[in-house]
């Protein structure tokens, strides 16, 4: 896929998550329906979705990376989740981008 649209990531360091660990709950995202602002045990916190938070707890592995991209950008996709498209980038880097950004390569 080729990138269209720029996208930033929007936090640094990215959290990932295990199945069976202790979080912290936050808010629901507005902007991105069915994504859970979480808070690991030593405060670190990331987006994850909703469906993978069952009380205070992750139900499976999950890892909040975003990919910062430029438009014309070659993205190799590599898994679609709510509105946003895990990727991989020509340097080897991988993270989510909204599903806006990229278009067919």
């Amino acid at each position: 896929m080729r990138v269209t649209e720029p996208w930033r990531a929007t936090y640094d360091p990215a959290l990932a998550v295990t199945a069976g660990q202790r979080i912290r709950p936050g808010r629901l995202d507005d902007a991105f329906p069915g994504w859970q602002w979480v808070e690991g045990q030593t405060g670190l916190g990331g987006w994850v979705p909703a469906g993978i938070v069952a009380g205070e707890t992750i139900t499976e592995a999950f890892d909040t990376a975003e990919l910062s991209v430029a438009p014309g950008a070659l993205l190799l996709p590599l898994s679609n989740r709510l509105g946003w498209t895990l990727c991989r980038a020509e340097d080897g880097s991988e993270g989510w981008v909204p599903d806006r950004c990229p278009g067919p390569a």
